[in-house]
């Protein structure tokens, strides 16, 4: 198992579950202007809410994110990610975001979020 274990609040209107998102290694990049993407995996049931924290510093440096891409029924707000899965939903699905601050280039952030049965 990773040595980084992130907290994770599955919350679906009253009903509360803990989950568990492990880092996963960062993708190589596409090419040589591109940057790797910092890659986050998370799981939820289908039907339920998944809320994700997002740090707010990192190496030191307050970050704010900016969605790139994201499925529907998903929010963004400040640093809290949320996602109302249907019922009907499986497999696992990107969620892109982007993560800026510190004085850094943007960097590409990604959420692999697998709904299960």
């Amino acid at each position: 198992m990773p040595a980084l274990r992130l907290g994770l609040l599955i919350c679906a209107l009253g009903l509360t579950q803990a989950a568990s998102a492990e880092r996963a290694p960062a993708p190589p990049p596409y090419g040589a202007a591109e940057a790797s993407a910092d890659t986050l995996r998370y799981s939820v049931r289908a039907g339920e809410t998944l809320i994700v924290a997002l740090p707010g510093r990192v190496a030191g440096a307050d970050v704010s994110y900016e969605v790139i891409q994201a499925p529907a029924l998903s929010w963004l707000v400040d640093r809290s990610f949320m996602w109302r899965t249907l019922a009907r939903e499986r497999g696992t699905l990107p969620v892109r975001l982007r993560r800026i601050g510190g004085g850094r280039a943007a960097e590409e952030v990604v959420l692999l979020v697998e709904i299960t049965g």
